[in-house]
């Protein structure tokens, strides 16, 4: 509370000694004779927008009048796109870079940077999330798949900052405004509803919207509501590898292959990148998000307005997930042999493995389902005074994010088999079992597990901010503020125990045939060949579930990825705008200084058993961010715009982990480094745009970011229970450089005919890295596209958009994902003021989705999400 204290003391002296002092000449030379909703500022109450190109104009106008350089989208263009959540509305932005899970906008990158590295804020501040997918580390990227886009008045993505904005982005921050009461139509009722169809899953699903607005007679006291619910049923189809690591090999006296697990010991073939495992998958899930938030304006009187918003979403997320294994990992450390094999590119891309000598099976056919949800919550409060000199703001706010997998069962069904793998194929992994996957009666059932996952997400904070009219020559305004956050993030997984032969799954001694189930129609149409395994056994899950509820399952804490990162930041700065005729600008510095503190189990033996103790550590830095956006009007038309700033940062939360987890067998682990300093960059941006009509733009913006240091991970030799051991270990290492350029164009062409396009080219070079992929910056896909046509008339509303991106590495070891492109369109037909009827479709060109590991003969995913489809009508019922 001391630092709360120390700087919000002096900024309300500061105020009350200007403010006071001028109340009285103020109140003589300012006549209070406007009205309420006249103070308050909003640029687009003072914009006149006609014609059917509303939604157009209205982004368009907000990134015009824009004092630093951003890109926005507004509620009815939203509106006409097939989007359904925030992610797919923000990836029509020129810059944006959306990632997808299970076919659906889940996280984005700005200018080539991974999610993690941007902000995400509603009205302005945090917002907490939380990670359903029992394999999820936290993110300090947002969770998209929490906001339908039906709550939002505009997006605006700020790719340069200014003083007065929170830090954190390193590419750039989005705030999502939500609808304003005072700014939407009193007493209207608007209701969507529409039935979704899926053509993999092939199932219907209901989805269900409203928004309500209300006014009081005096127009000083407003109220917003809005009610989603959207239901999904999916399906995935997908071929999939994991664990591809450096493994070592010997040839034994008949010329088979055996892994070398002894550290230190030479090798026949050296660090051959090998897969841990993979299979045919089928995953399966029903989404059920539900929101609600309601905003509130109350104009206490012609100084103070007070608003305040309160959001509550959540996303039920069970799931089921059903693979037949192919498991070379788990089947060397058991004692099988390779037979035949193939190495191209130092990648074992092809092996024959035999059964295994240490236990009685090499592989398994997998069968899991889980019990998801997630949710977040927010309330902010906002203070607002404006005075004809003064403006002050007060805001305080709390946010929080939890859930994650309460259950997460686990069948596996084993043989001991000769069988292989063959990744040379490219998109495509064949695998061949003597034992056959459709006997199922000869998959017994080797394992039986019970596992979860829970996070929460934390977040306060306290804010206010003070504005000056200076009218002083060319100085416009002064801007000063603080800011107080505190942030906690933990995470827990549990494990259970004796799951295996001798325990739980002895315990059941069934096969895979004791739980017969119809296999799914259609599986991976278009994916692989006929050497691809697209078909085997399938076990009925409720029948599984029944005999798992007759287990007696222990769960221990898995203290290996167990943490507790606590952040407090103390935020100040100081703004001054400049503006005369031709130009207008804002010069200002933000300090921020963080209290960072960092807890996990460090492992400190492993005989006769682990052990483990609580490490906690402690961390402060200060960082200066000092930012100035510039803008010249050169003609009526046309601006230029150049801004340079210092911007950060902050490291996920996982490597920060005060812990060291390994092997001591094979004297290798990972650990994390509290130590760690956040991404810092200095960025240059210069554009000029081009506002030739009323819905037209064309513009260029060229960006460079000198990143003083990516975070790497760096293999070092360290003493551990008196052994020599590898250890993988987060560091700041060398620096490098992220550079691009935006193109944009957008213009009604005529007779309702228009188009809207951009095009964004990223490059990133590293000074040196560890790992020795010197091209790679994570997140940077160097080219991406976005092409929508469109048609409109009092009638009809014609939507088709296209959304490209290449391939691009992911940030999770040497992962890349590979080019992806998807067609969505929608057509809305206006019967009346009132009823509309909507048809959307999202990927109508079934794109698949295709991730590697180094190379591409180490795929680790080729799936497969489907074609959505949507149909139904909008209607708005109104008390006048």
């Amino acid at each position: 509370m001391k630092r709360i204290f120390h700087l919000f003391l002096p900024l309300s002296l500061l105020y009350m000694s200007f403010a006071h002092s001028k109340a009285d000449q103020e109140a003589q030379s300012q006549p209070h004779s406007q009205k309420p909703s006249e103070i308050v500022e909003n640029d687009l109450s003072r914009i006149e927008i006609r014609a059917f190109h509303d939604s157009v104009v209205k982004s368009l106008n907000i990134k015009r009048f824009s004092d630093q350089v951003s890109d926005s989208i507004s509620a009815q263009e939203i509106g006409k796109f097939p989007d359904k959540n925030v992610a797919e509305a923000l990836q029509r932005i020129t810059g944006i870079s959306l990632s997808r899970v299970q076919g659906e906008g889940e996280r984005i990158g700005v200018r080539g940077t991974t999610p993690e590295q941007n902000r995400t804020y509603l009205n302005g501040q945090y917002l907490a999330s939380a990670d359903w997918w029992i394999s999820s580390l936290p993110s300090r990227g947002f969770n998209f798949t929490l906001l339908p886009a039906d709550i939002v008045s505009s997006l605006e993505v700020y790719k340069t900052p200014k003083a007065n904005q929170d830090e954190g982005s390193l590419g750039g921050a989005i705030n999502i405004t939500t609808l304003d009461p005072l700014f939407s139509d009193p007493g209207v009722l608007s209701v969507t509803s529409q039935l979704q169809y899926n053509d993999l899953s092939q199932q219907h699903d209901p989805q269900l919207s409203a928004v309500y607005s209300w006014i009081n007679e005096d127009s000083d006291f407003a109220l917003l509501f809005t009610i989603n619910h959207h239901s999904r049923s999916l399906r995935r189809d997908g071929l999939e590898s994991w664990g591809w690591h450096e493994r070592s090999y010997n040839l034994d006296d008949s010329g088979q292959l055996v892994s070398n697990t002894q550290a230190n010991q030479p090798s026949d073939l050296q660090n051959i990148w090998s897969p841990g495992g993979g299979g045919s998958a089928v995953f399966q899930q029903d989404r059920a998000l539900s929101s609600f938030t309601t905003s509130a304006t109350y104009h206490i009187d012609e100084l103070w307005t007070l608003r305040g918003h309160l959001l509550h979403s959540q996303l039920n997320a069970d799931n089921s997930n059903q693979n037949f294994l192919w498991q070379p990992g788990k089947a060397l450390d058991a004692g099988s042999a390779i037979s035949d094999y193939k190495i191209i590119d130092n990648t074992l891309a092809h092996a024959s493995l035999t059964p295994a000598q240490r236990q009685p099976f090499n592989t398994s056919m997998e069968a899991i389902w889980r019990k998801a949800q997630i949710q977040t919550q927010s309330i902010h409060l906002d203070l607002l005074y404006t005075g004809p000199w003064w403006q002050a703001q007060y805001q305080v706010g709390y946010t929080h994010g939890s859930g994650g997998t309460s259950e997460d069962n686990t069948a596996q069904f084993a043989a001991n088999t000769h069988y292989s793998f063959d990744t040379r194929e490219n998109k495509n992994i064949k695998t061949q079992y003597d034992i056959s996957p459709l006997d199922p009666q000869k998959w017994f059932i080797s394992e039986a597990r019970n596992d979860s996952q829970d996070g929460n997400d934390t977040g306060y904070f306290l804010q206010k901010d003070f504005t000056r009219d200076l009218s002083f020559q060319h100085f416009h305004t002064l801007k000063f503020g603080g800011k107080y956050k505190r942030h906690k993030r933990d995470f827990i997984r549990m494990r259970s125990q004796n799951g295996g032969l001798t325990g739980l799954a002895g315990q059941l001694n069934t096969t895979l045939a004791d739980y017969p189930n119809e296999f799914i129609s259609g599986y991976l149409d278009g994916i692989g060949s006929s050497d691809t395994l697209k078909a085997y056994s399938f076990a009925d899950i409720n029948a599984l579930s029944r005999d798992f509820s007759t287990l007696d399952f222990v769960q221990t804490e898995e203290k290996t990825s167990r943490f507790t990162i606590e952040e407090e930041t103390l935020a100040g700065y100081a703004m001054v705008e400049f503006a005369d005729e031709g130009y207008k600008a804002n010069l200002g510095l933000r300090i921020v200084s963080t209290w960072q503190k960092a807890g996990a189990y460090e492992r400190t033996a492993s005989s006769p058993t682990d052990s483990y103790d609580w490490q906690s550590t402690s961390k402060h830095y200060t960082d200066l961010l000092p930012s100035l956006n510039i803008q010249f009007d050169l003609t009526e038309h046309l601006i230029s715009r150049f801004a340079v700033a210092r911007v950060m940062s902050r490291a996920q939360f996982h490597h920060l982990m005060p812990s060291t987890n390994y092997n001591v067998t094979q004297a290798q682990g990972q650990g994390g480094n509290p130590e760690l300093n956040p991404y810092r960059a200095t960025q240059y941006d210069f554009g000029l745009e081009w506002y030739f009509a009323d819905s037209a733009l064309a513009s260029i913006a060229i960006f460079n970011k000198d990143v003083e240091s990516f975070i790497e991970f760096n293999r070092a030799l360290e003493l551990h229970e008196g052994v020599l051991m590898s250890i993988d270990r987060p560091v700041n290492g060398a620096g490098g450089v992220i550079r691009g350029v935006e193109l944009s164009y957008q213009q009604a062409i005529a007779y309702g005919f228009g188009i809207i396009a951009n095009y964004t080219f990223v490059d990133g070079d590293r000074n040196t890295q560890l790992n020795g992929n010197y091209d790679w910056v994570p997140g940077t896909s160097k080219h991406s596209t976005n092409l929508t046509a469109y048609y409109e008339n009092s009638l009809v509303s014609l939507r088709l958009a296209y959304n490209y991106r290449t391939q691009f590495a992911t940030g999770i070891g040497e992962t890349k994902m590979d080019d992806y492109g998807q067609l969505d369109g929608s057509i809305t037909v206006s019967i009346n003021d009132d009823l509309d009827f909507i048809f959307e479709f999202l990927n109508l060109n079934n794109e698949i989705i295709y991730t590697f590991d180094r190379n591409e003969y180490a795929p680790t995913a080729i799936y497969q999400n489907g074609r959505r489809f949507y149909l139904g009508a909008r209607y708005r019922f109104s008390a006048n």
